[in-house]
Parts: C-alpha cells; sequence; structure tokens
C-alpha cells in the first residue's frame, strides 16, 4: 500500500509544518506531495523553507505553485502594479517576505507549474493543484455558483486542491474533490494544524485527514518578536486570531474594510484600503 501525505497552504507556520511532518512520518508516509502557499502571514519565512530543503533530501516531494507565490514572483518582475509598504494591513506582510526571499528562491517558484498529473502505476491518475486546475487563484469549494461547470472540466476522477484552507471532501459530476486542509492557517479547525494521507486501496485513492494539537503560542511569540503588529498592524490581529481558533479569515475581514472602503470614499481598489476601514472591519469582528 502507497502512503503519500498531502499538505498544503504553509504561510511560513513552521512550527505546525514540523508537526505534521513528524506525525506523516510516523504514519508511514513514504512520499509528500505539495500544493503551494509555503509562505506568507507569519514570521520567519527561512524556517519553512529550511525544512522543505531537508525534507526533499530524505524522501520524494512534489511541489507546485500557489497564489502566495504569484505575488513573490510579480512583484520581482514589477507586473503587480501594487506599492507594498510596511506598517499597512494590506501590503506589510507581503513586504515582510519578500524582503526576507533571495532572487533564487524566487525563481525556484517562478518554475513551478500551478498543477502536475499524478501517475502510480495500477492506479487512476489524479490532480493536484492549489486554486483549480485552470488558476491558481479559482477556489473549488463546493458552495460557489461556478463549481458545477467547474467540475464537468475537470479530466481526472479525482482532484487534489488547496487555497480555501477548509478540510473538504465532496463528489459532484462523477468526480471527486479533495481539500486537505492548511497546515498553516486552517480554518474551522479549532486553531489545529491539517493534513491529509492519502493510500491506494482497491484500485481507487482514499483519503485519511489528520488535524494535530501544536504549539500555537510558540508562533504568536515569534509573531511578536518580528514586529509584525507594526508590519502589518490589522494583518496582524486578523491571523492571530484564526490561530487561535477563532471563527473568521483573513478574506472576510479584507472583504468589510473594502466594503467600508467603497461605501465612504467610492474606491474599489483593495490593495488601497486606508487603516481607518480596517480598524472598523476589526471592530465588526470583535478583533
Amino acid at each position: 500500500m502507497r502512503k503519500i501525505a498531502v499538505l498544503a497552504d504553509i504561510h511560513s507556520n513552521h512550527i505546525a509544518l514540523e508537526r505534521c511532518i513528524s506525525e506523516a512520518k510516523h504514519l508511514g508516509a513514504e512520499e509528500f506531495l505539495f500544493l503551494g502557499d509555503y509562505l506568507g502571514d507569519l514570521g520567519c519565512p527561512g524556517q519553512t523553507l529550511d525544512l522543505l530543503d531537508a525534507l526533499q533530501k530524505e524522501v520524494p516531494c512534489t511541489f507546485i505553485r500557489g497564489n502566495k507565490e504569484d505575488y513573490w514572483i510579480d512583484h520581482r518582475a514589477g507586473t503587480d502594479d501594487w506599492n507594498w509598504e510596511y506598517g499597512t494591513s494590506g501590503s506589510g506582510m507581503l513586504q515582510y517576505t519578500y524582503d526576507r526571499l533571495t532572487p533564487a528562491q524566487i525563481e525556484s517558484f517562478a518554475e513551478l507549474p500551478i498543477l502536475r498529473r499524478m501517475h502510480y502505476e495500477g492506479m487512476p491518475d489524479f490532480v493536484i493543484c492549489h486554486g483549480s486546475p485552470f488558476h491558481v487563484r479559482e477556489s473549488m469549494r463546493e458552495d460557489y455558483y461556478y463549481n458545477d461547470d467547474l467540475t464537468r472540466r475537470l479530466e481526472t476522477e479525482l482532484t487534489i486542491c488547496a487555497h480555501f484552507h477548509v478540510q473538504t471532501a465532496y463528489a459532484k459530476n462523477g468526480k471527486r474533490v479533495i481539500n486537505p486542509g492548511s497546515v498553516g492557517m486552517p480554518l474551522r479547525s479549532g486553531g489545529r494544524t491539517q493534513f491529509m494521507m492519502l493510500t491506494d486501496e482497491g484500485g481507487k485513492w482514499e483519503k485519511e485527514f489528520h488535524t494535530l494539537e501544536y504549539d500555537v503560542e510558540a508562533v504568536v511569540r515569534e509573531m511578536d518578536e518580528e514586529r509584525l503588529n507594526e508590519i502589518a498592524p490589522g494583518w496582524y490581529r486578523v491571523t492571530k486570531a484564526v490561530l487561535r481558533g477563532g471563527d473568521l479569515s483573513q478574506s472576510r475581514v479584507l472583504t468589510k474594510a473594502h466594503q467600508f472602503y467603497q461605501e465612504a470614499e467610492g474606491v474599489s481598489d483593495w490593495r488601497s484600503i486606508p487603516e481607518k476601514y480596517w480598524e472598523m472591519a476589526l471592530g465588526e469582528y470583535g478583533v
């Protein structure tokens, strides 16, 4: 029986990553698949890359690109038309992470595909992707209005995706979609880290979700030591609440801040939301 560990959305949480890798090895993982968004949102991104570098020297590892990787790639190329600034909730963390990456590391992200079709002898192929097989930022959440059309277009019976940070499994139009959850910033997990084991059983790929306790407060302390509260004030507060199991997400707060901005000033650019609207959105959610 093959035992494959599937991990997604690390977001620089090297403490959670180390916990997941350790548990996956304990469960007999002989291979690791990583679904993108390796960095962002938390402190010390280099430690996450060090862990991944060490792991791929021990066991076979497959990597694909997430939307976070696109941020670093586009910013280096100057094609994002976005001025990142420290001290802003919208872009402070992007600048923080970018400043800690080498050109070689960004180039390695640029070389990654947004999907891979995985082939194992005697088993049906499956696809791994971050967003969807068609776009790195397209969510495969079951409740999205376009999901019916999207699943009809899938080429394999099984697609394993990431991006929306919720452990999920559903079937539609004769296709299965699985999200292993997020290692670093999981939602609806009670503040625990998540990954998945994939096994071949009876000619079919079967999932086994894992949700683990880990030292969340050590992650928060590292955020404080890196002064992320100054670098990205609102983003820091939301991230800390999510880490501690709050029923919240960065996208919800960003959407609310953008709404306040539009209503007050008629501006629709979510990249330039003033801090006062972040404060209003944070107050709306009690953060």
